[in-house]
C-alpha cells in the first residue's frame, strides 16, 4: 500500500487531484479480486485434474475475446466521457447508449449460441452465455472510470469476485470436479453483478436506464452512435491485439504443446496474476489524471516510478514457490515458467498504466491499433523462433518477456524516445533479470532468498533511480 501512496503523492503534487484516495479505493476492492484469483489459481488446480484445468483455461482464453463483440462501443464511451464529471453527463443520452448496447449485444449472444449448437461445441455455448453480462459490466466500468467515479467503480468490481468466491468454495467443499460448473459459476457471478447494477440505476438513485424500445429508432440510432463506434473501434481492435500480445505464449503452448504443458503454462500465468491485480488499480486510476498532465518529462518520471514499484513485485515469487511445492506438487514444473514470467511485471505496468492510457488521452486510436499490431508481430516472431529452436515452455516464456520489454523500452508514437533513457532502462531491466534468475537457480531458503533479493532490488534501484528516490523521500519527510 505504501507504493500506492507514493504514486498518489507523486501525481497529486503535480495535478492537485486526489489520486491517492482513488488508488487506495480501487486497490482495496482489488483485494477481493485477488482472493478470487487465488481460489481460481490455486484451489481449482488442486481440485481439478490437469486435463480439466486445461479445459477451464481454454475457456478463459476464448472468453478473452468477448470484449471484441462490443465493437469498440465501450471504448468510445470511455473516450467520449474521459475527463467529465457525473454532472457533465447528459442523462438521457447515456440512457440511449445503454439501451442500444443491450440490444446489439443480445444479437451476438444469439449468433454465438447458434454456432455453438450447430457445431456441438460446449465452449462456444459457454462463451455465448458470458457475452452480455461481461460486456454490460464493462459498459458501466468504463463509464465510471472515464468520469472518475471510483467509488462506484470499486463497488462494481467487488461484486463478481465476491459471489464467485462463495459459490466456488461451496462446490469445492462438496467435491465438484467438472470444470463446466466453475465456468458457469463465473458467468452466474457476472449476471448477478449486472442485475444489481440495473436495479440500482432503475430505482432512480442515479438516472433511469430501463429499456424503452419505443424511443429507439434504429436508423437514427446508428447515426447518433456512429461517432462512439468510430472513436472506440480502433481502440477495441488494439485491445484485442493487446490481449493477444500478452497471451502469445499461451496460444503457442495451446497449439504446439500437449494439454498438460498448456495447463502448466497457464498455471504459471495464473500465479503472477496475484501480483498483477494491483496493476489494474494503477491502470484504471491513471486514465483521468493523464488528461491533466502528460508532458514527456512527467511521463518519464512516471515510468521510472513504476519500474521501481514493479521490481519489488519479484519479492512475491519465493512465496509462490513455497505454495506450489507444498500444495500443488503436480505443477512443480510450472515454477521455472513463473520465475520467467514474473519478471515481466515492471514492463506490463509501464505499457498498461501509461502507454495504453496515453493513446486514449491523445486520441490517436488508429496509431494504437497499428502499434499494437507491430508489437504483436514482434512477439509472435520471437515466440516462434524461441520455441522451434529450444522446444521448451521456458523458451516461450522468455520470448514473451522479451517482447514486453521491447515495447516498454522502445514505445512508438505515444511517447518520445530518448536513446540514453532507453539504454538506461534496458541496462536496468537486464540487471534486475540477471540478479533474479541467479538467485532462483541458487535455490536459497525462503528467508534467505527474500533478504538477498530485497538487498539487490534496493541496490539496483538506488543506482539507477537515486535522484527520483531522494526526491520522493524528501517530499514525504
Amino acid at each position: 500500500m505504501a507504493s500506492l501512496h507514493t504514486i498518489g503523492y507523486f501525481i497529486c503534487y503535480e495535478t492537485k487531484m486526489s489520486l491517492t484516495k482513488d488508488l487506495l479505493r480501487v486497490s482495496g476492492s482489488n483485494l477481493v479480486v485477488m482472493l478470487s484469483s487465488i481460489i481460481n489459481g490455486l484451489v481449482l488446480p488442486y481440485v481439478l485434474s490437469i486435463d480439466s484445468f486445461a479445459d477451464l483455461k481454454t475457456y478463459t482464453l476464448y472468453a478473452s475475446f468477448i470484449g471484441f463483440l462490443h465493437l469498440g462501443f465501450v471504448d468510445g464511451l470511455n473516450i467520449k466521457y474521459g475527463g467529465y464529471t457525473k454532472d457533465d453527463v447528459d442523462k438521457s443520452e447515456f440512457n440511449g447508449f445503454h439501451n442500444f448496447f443491450i440490444i446489439y449485444q443480445l444479437l451476438f449472444v444469439i449468433l454465438l449460441a447458434l454456432i455453438g449448437i450447430l457445431t456441438d461445441n460446449i465452449l462456444i455455448m459457454l462463451v455465448a452465455l458470458a457475452v452480455l453480462p461481461i460486456n454490460l459490466q464493462s459498459f458501466f466500468l468504463y463509464y465510471f472510470q472515464a468520469i472518475g467515479e471510483f467509488k462506484d467503480y470499486s463497488k462494481t468490481v467487488i461484486i463478481v469476485p465476491a459471489i464467485n468466491i462463495i459459490v466456488t468454495l461451496i462446490f469445492v467443499l462438496i467435491g465438484v470436479v467438472d470444470y463446466r460448473v466453475y465456468v458457469l459459476t463465473s458467468i452466474f457471478s457476472y449476471f448477478i453483478s449486472i442485475i444489481l447494477l440495473e436495479r440500482r440505476y432503475k430505482l432512480g438513485t442515479k438516472f433511469k436506464v430501463v429499456i424503452s424500445f419505443e424511443s429507439l429508432n434504429i436508423i437514427e440510432g446508428f447515426k447518433l452512435y456512429r461517432s462512439i463506434f468510430l472513436s472506440g473501434f480502433f481502440i477495441m481492435l488494439g485491445n484485442v491485439l493487446f490481449t493477444m500480445f500478452f497471451d502469445t505464449g499461451r496460444w503457442m503452448s495451446k497449439f504446439f504443446t500437449t494439454n498438460e504443458d498448456f495447463a502448466k503454462y497457464s498455471l504459471g500465468i495464473s500465479l503472477i496474476g496475484f501480483v498483477m491485480i494491483f496493476i489494474g488499480a494503477v491502470n484504471k486510476t491513471f486514465y483521468p489524471y493523464l488528461f491533466k498532465n502528460n508532458e514527456s518529462e512527467t511521463i518519464t518520471r512516471y515510468k521510472n516510478l513504476l519500474y521501481i514499484i514493479g521490481s519489488f513485485s519479484l519479492l512475491g515469487f519465493p512465496f509462490l514457490k513455497l505454495i506450489i511445492a507444498q500444495f500443488l506438487p503436480k505443477y512443480i514444473d510450472s515454477l521455472p515458467i513463473t520465475a520467467v514470467l514474473i519478471t515481466s511485471i515492471p514492463g506490463m505496468m509501464i505499457i498498461k498504466s501509461i502507454y495504453v492510457n496515453l493513446y486514449k488521452v491523445q486520441k490517436i486510436e488508429r496509431k494504437f491499433f497499428r502499434d499494437t499490431l507491430i508489437y504483436l508481430i514482434i512477439a509472435a516472431i520471437l515466440n516462434f523462433l524461441f520455441f522451434f529452436y529450444f522446444e521448451t515452455l521456458i523458451s516461450i516464456a522468455l520470448a514473451s518477456v522479451l517482447s514486453i520489454y521491447v515495447w516498454a523500452i522502445y514505445p512508438i508514437n505515444c511517447v518520445k524516445i530518448v536513446l540514453m533513457e532507453s539504454f538506461k532502462e534496458a541496462l536496468y531491466i537486464t540487471s534486475i533479470l540477471i540478479s533474479f534468475y541467479i538467485l532462483y537457480l541458487l535455490n536459497y531458503s525462503l528467508i534467505t532468498e527474500l533478504l538477498v533479493l530485497f538487498f539487490f532490488l534496493v541496490l539496483l534501484n538506488l543506482v539507477f533511480f537515486r535522484s527520483l528516490l531522494l526526491t520522493l523521500y524528501r517530499s514525504r519527510a
